[in-house]
């Protein structure tokens, strides 16, 4: 059994919300996640409305999960992320990995 931590975060966008600024501000948000240790993989999906994102990320334990996510509630790169979600659609939820694959990334 894997000691790894799955997190989804499924969201909705601000009914304003400008969709280039939320890719930027996505992209800086990744980065901030690239440079964290304890991360493994993160995917970020939308649903065909434009608006429902679920955001997967795969850590080493949840005690990453844990930091990584305190972390989020603190630096400026990450609220500039979370200011263009509408708060009340959240829904974060984190598992033990019971079993998985390893995930192979493309050059």
């Amino acid at each position: 059994m894997s000691n790894n931590a799955i997190e989804i975060v499924q969201f909705k966008l601000q009914e304003n919300a400008d969709l280039a600024q939320f890719e930027a501000a996505n992209t800086a948000f990744q980065n901030f996640i690239d440079q964290q240790p304890g991360v493994l993989y993160r995917s970020l999906a939308k649903l065909a409305d434009a608006h429902s994102y679920v955001d997967v990320v795969y850590f080493e334990t949840m005690a990453d999960a844990k930091r990584i996510g305190d972390a989020f509630m603190e630096n400026p790169i990450c609220q500039q992320f979370a200011q263009l979600i509408e708060k009340d659609t959240v829904k974060l939820e984190r598992y033990n990995a019971v079993s998985q694959t390893p995930c192979e990334q493309s050059a």
